[in-house]
């Protein structure tokens, strides 16, 4: 089985593309950007290289623009290529490297290496030919009864997705960037004839280059899109049938390599400079054709391997990225797969429509102890369409994270106010394990109806006083609020000068005075203030001094 998507089918391509065993591809890692000889690029005119949708999306949850955001240094990608024998095929901004293709084996990267401002030179790929073409408003729709899902009605009934479809919410203005291995016969089949008829299905790159575009090589896309952007009532209605698609290939699905890591970043640096609101990546890494290119459990800790560093980046610009946990539950790597390691996103394994942990879905945490999967949705027997017109049930992560990553849409579609950081929590807080997550189910099925409740408009008027105590504080916190009741609240640590330090969860209990919760201590010494924010009931807000 190819470990990068669920399933692959057979094809002659496969042996061609493994057929050349000589490393001809290199990263090639660069020092800085705007110390570089004749730099153009400005924090201070962003508009050169990031579109108006995604300059919004930063300022309306008050991202500030930094260096990972500007363009890699012309000079630096020229000075490589005028090395002999190197060709730079990619480009990242957010790792600050470049990917170069050899012209033949006898190639010598020490050139590139003693070039001053390179700091490292890695092998990424075989190579398998020059695989490069020749160049070439969201509506809402209609009410949707139960009966019409057809197929898809168990994924979103486990989620509660219809308690945000029967009120409208169904992704309308959100969009949604999915990176791939490819979309074959997508453009044809009539489950997304709805979708391109309003202009919400949108070539994104393939980051490939590859013959054929994105409408070809493999099927995996097409199924993973199938399951949110479907339209095809009685027979498949997806968890986001509104929302808009951006598509990327950046899968190779008949060999395995580091570059396809590469390739992903690549196009999420593009997603992230149209404005796209959502990634969806059911795609997982670990074990290559190259053993020498393997990770080592050690470097799944998000910040490790260049795609959980570029999802990390994309999240921290305020994207929601959703991604499956990896089918190795049930191998000798047995754990999640990267990028699901990646920080502040939603890693999601797998259950069946009982809610039980599917034995192919990856085990956390992560290698430095996060909680991992984060939330579980349907990955088997999940529904998605073929490229025969039909609607069949299939068994993988790269099911259960999409499916999840639809209704993310939806929601944050309820809750226009909400940040992606929001948006991840309340999905994390309305899960059925939250208070106990596990290795296997992390904090386990969300429940959207409940999300959508945590997520109620900031409120107005001045917050109640919240009573904290001990303070100083050293190891725990417990604190008092008046207008809350029993149940779960939502817990953040601001720093003196407005900066959200932490975001954390805490249950609440009944008391006299309100309710009363606590919480660890896991900030610096230093004045906070703390925002405690029930599910039901009035927020409140405290100081606390950290010793």
């Amino acid at each position: 089985m190819k470990r990068g998507v669920a399933w692959v089918v057979a094809s002659a391509w496969a042996w061609a593309a493994t057929a050349q065993t000589a490393p001809l591809r290199y990263w090639v890692h660069f020092t800085g950007k705007t110390d570089a000889p004749g730099y153009v690029h400005s924090l201070e005119a962003p508009e050169a290289f990031l579109s108006e949708r995604s300059l919004n999306r930063r300022a309306a949850q008050g991202i500030a623009l930094d260096e990972t955001d500007l363009p890699v240094a012309a000079a630096y990608v020229q000075a490589v290529e005028a090395v002999p024998g190197f060709e730079v095929v990619l480009e990242s901004k957010w790792l600050n490297a470049v990917t170069v293709r050899a012209a033949d084996s006898t190639a010598s990267t020490e050139a590139l290496s003693a070039l001053p401002f390179v700091t490292e030179v890695r092998s990424v790929a075989v190579w398998a030919g020059d695989a490069r073409p020749p160049e070439v408003a969201s509506p809402r729709g209609p009410e949707v009864a139960p009966s019409e899902y057809g197929k898809g009605w168990v994924a979103l009934n486990q989620l509660n997705g219809q308690a945000l479809h029967a009120l409208g919410y169904r992704g309308a203005g959100k969009w949604i960037a999915v990176l791939d291995a490819g979309y074959d016969a997508a453009d044809r089949l009539p489950v997304f004839d709805r979708a391109f008829a309003e202009g919400r299905i949108v070539e994104g790159i393939d980051a490939m280059r590859s013959q054929g575009g994105l409408f070809a090589h493999h099927r995996h896309g097409t199924s993973v899109l199938g399951t949110m952007a479907a339209w095809w009532p009685d027979s498949l209605i997806g968890t986001a049938p509104d929302a808009t698609y951006v598509l990327y290939r950046t899968e190779d699905a008949y060999s395995e390599y580091l570059i396809e890591e590469d390739y992903w970043v690549v196009a999420a640096e593009h997603a992230d400079s149209l404005g796209v609101d959502l990634m969806n990546t059911s795609l997982g890494y670990s074990l290559f054709d190259d053993p020498e290119m393997n990770h080592s459990w050690e470097d799944l800790d998000g910040q490790t391997t260049h795609i959980a560093r570029g999802m990390s980046l994309a999240a921290s610009k305020g994207i929601l990225c959703v991604t499956s946990a990896g089918n190795s539950g049930n191998s000798a790597w047995h754990r999640i797969t990267t990028p699901a390691d990646a920080h502040d996103i939603l890693a999601v394994g797998a259950v069946d429509a009982n809610g039980t942990h599917a034995s192919f879905s990856g085990f956390g945490p992560s290698a430095d102890g996060r909680v991992k999967p984060e939330v579980m949705a349907l990955g088997v027997a999940a529904a998605y369409p073929t490229h025969d017109t039909l609607v069949k049930t299939g068994n993988g992560t790269s099911f259960a994270s999409p499916i999840l990553c639809g209704l993310a849409a939806c929601l944050w579609e309820s809750a226009p106010h909400a940040t992606a950081a929001d948006v991840r929590w309340a999905i994390r807080t309305s899960a059925h394990l939250a208070t106990a997550p596990n290795d296997s189910m992390g904090y386990g099925i969300p429940d959207f109806g409940i999300a959508r409740a945590l997520l109620r408009p900031q409120v107005t008027e001045a917050p109640a006083a919240v009573e904290v105590f001990p303070n100083p504080a050293t190891d725990r916190v417990r604190f008092t609020l008046s207008g809350g009741t029993e149940g779960m609240a939502r817990v953040r640590w601001f720093g003196l000068n407005g900066r959200l330090i932490a975001d954390e969860t805490a249950y609440l209990w009944a008391t006299e005075d309100g309710a009363s919760g606590w919480i660890d201590v896991n900030v610096a010494p230093g004045g906070y203030v703390l925002i405690v924010d029930p599910q039901i009931g009035e927020r409140g807000r405290g100081v606390v001094i950290v010793q």
